[in-house]
């Protein structure tokens, strides 16, 4: 698959604008337009579409973005990892280049002839190593690191392997350096039988289909809503395939939660769950890790995988995580409800790891799978001059911090709360400063990065279990937190503009257990109503109906 490796540096694009005829540069900046440069097989695509980004990440290796521009190379080994017949590679570059290049085309055939040409099979008890071709067979047993894991020749064209998986590894590695790739039909485990996944819950409807295509299209991102089961259809994914899954979160905290959930849907043991992050250096047929530890450690993390699940996927384009999306597996699942990205890049989050599916909320609501929500953006005056002052002698985020923090939203936090006395609240709060001052003030816990661990995970439970119906929570419940549902959710203060921010939090209210209503309180005439706006952009293209009051 394709990766995002680095944004183009000014040197980088300076030396491809060079070669770029003056003409096609302004061209570029208009419209989809491709520039292929042949020696070094690199293509550069302004303004692609969905469809273009999509064929082009099958058949080549993103190396770069910026703005509107899209930098690709093609490589024989994203060729050979693809599962692409040679008409269809063809196809796709005679759709997307201006015309045929023989030469190009010559190489890109001799590519595909490679892959072919060597494969190791089970023969009764033996693994054998064959080839298409008496001379290549010949060539490859001149290689030390083959001829010393080999131990007869069957056949011109055949050789039994020593027994031991790291036996076929070494010829593979070997072989693979020369230039040519080797089909294992036993991909990966030496033992005979399968991992043994056995999925102990009912799929809906909807999570088979979503099943099938996961089978079908072998990488695609999971967007429908919080609430509609994403985890569970990623996890049947896996107990389908039954192969070694690697699952890669952003956070630590969603490790132990990741477990528990395979641990309660599946019919998995605890041994057979490996995690690698921090302390921990353990990989077992089913390892959990984190995007910064394999940033970190590619190569570590370079195994044949049957599944990599990326949860929270809308971080794959961040520079800490991209060496992720460039691990090779059989099939890849993305997850996230807000696959979008304040820095416009969701093109990327595709490209990396596949297409979306599940987008289409209405389907969700219409069949009451989750709720739809109401949304109210709520904007208030200042509370005193003094307050309006300090907001227009501040600068850049002060600005933010001041009019989130505006007293006003604490008399309307109040009568929401006495409106919604008998059902389950979550008050969100960005800024650690305003939400110790609201739990103290309303005597309901707030529960931030900063908590003791374990005293935040009671008052989760109990807010779970029905003790407690009101709950503060700072930025740290977007993420990394399994945060019970509510049926209100009320924003004081949020990320900026975030439309992922707002998604998420509105997600916490959509599960079908009651009311699905949202508050947005908003200081009047501030840069918190652009900002609110900017969130609301998401859950309109969903269908949301977006209603506000105060203004004017």
């Amino acid at each position: 698959m394709s990766k995002i490796r680095l944004e183009f540096s000014e040197e980088e694009w300076e030396e491809i604008i060079s070669e770029m005829p003056e003409e096609a540069v302004e061209r570029a900046k208009e419209a989809e337009e491709v520039f292929f440069f042949e020696p070094s097989r690199e293509l550069v695509v302004s303004d692609p579409s969905e469809e273009t980004l999509r064929d082009l990440s099958r058949v080549a290796h993103m190396e770069s973005s910026s703005d509107n521009l899209y930098k690709f190379e093609i490589r024989r080994m994203d060729l050979w990892n693809s599962d692409l017949e040679l008409g269809e590679a063809k196809n796709i570059f005679d759709q997307v280049l201006d015309r045929e290049y023989p030469s190009f085309y010559e190489w890109l055939e001799k590519t595909f002839h490679r892959k072919k040409i060597f494969s190791i099979e089970k023969e009764g008890p033996y693994y054998v190593l064959k080839s298409t071709e008496e001379e290549r067979m010949e060539y490859a047993r001149q290689i030390d690191e083959v001829r010393d894991n080999l131990v007869v020749d069957v056949t011109d064209t055949k050789s039994r392997i020593k027994s031991g998986s790291k036996s076929r590894v070494k010829i593979k590695k070997a072989l693979l350096e020369k230039g040519y790739p080797v089909s294992d039909d036993y991909k990966f485990r030496e033992v005979e039988e399968e991992i043994g996944l056995d999925l102990d819950v009912e799929l809906r409807d909807y999570q088979k289909e979503m099943l099938q295509k996961i089978r079908d299209m072998k990488a695609v991102v999971l967007a429908n809503p919080s609430g509609s089961g994403k985890t569970v259809t990623a996890i049947a994914a896996m107990c389908d395939l039954d192969a070694p899954t690697l699952i890669l979160v952003p956070q630590r905290s969603l490790v132990p939660q990741w477990k528990e959930e395979l641990l309660d849907k599946t019919n998995v043991e605890e041994g057979m769950i490996g995690e690698y992050h921090g302390d921990k250096k353990q990989f077992e047929d089913i390892t959990l890790a984190t995007y910064h530890i394999v940033g970190q450690n590619p190569e570590v993390f370079r195994k044949d995988w049957g599944l990599i699940i990326f949860d929270e996927v809308h971080h794959i384009p961040a520079t800490v995580f991209r060496e992720a999306a460039n691990l090779q597996s059989t099939r890849r699942v993305g997850l996230s409800a807000s696959p979008v990205r304040e820095d416009r890049k969701e093109k990327d989050i595709f490209t990396l790891i596949g297409p979306e599916i599940g987008g289409d909320w209405s389907l969700f609501f219409e069949k009451g799978h989750v709720i739809k929500p109401e949304v109210d953006i709520l904007f208030v005056d200042w509370a005193g001059p003094e307050y309006r002052q300090q907001y227009e002698e501040a600068e850049g985020i002060e600005k933010n911090i001041i009019a989130s923090k505006n007293p006003a939203k604490e008399e309307r936090l109040e009568e929401l709360l006495e409106e919604h006395e008998d059902e389950k609240v979550i008050v969100f709060a960005d800024w650690i400063e305003q939400g110790e001052k609201l739990s103290r003030e309303f005597e309901i816990p707030f529960v931030s990065g900063e908590m003791d661990h374990d005293r935040r995970e009671e008052i989760l439970h109990e807010f779970r279990s029905g003790e407690r119906t009101r709950l503060i929570i700072s930025r740290v419940g977007d993420e990394g937190l399994d945060i019970p549902d509510a049926e209100i959710g009320i924003v004081m203060s949020g990320q900026g503009g975030s439309r992922r921010q707002a998604t998420q939090r509105t997600g916490r209210v959509m599960r079908p257990i009651g009311d699905a209503q949202m508050y947005f309180i908003a200081t009047k005439g501030t840069v918190e109503e652009d900002f609110v706006n900017r969130q609301m952009e998401l859950l309109r293209e969903k269908g949301v109906t977006v209603t506000s009051e105060g203004l004017g």
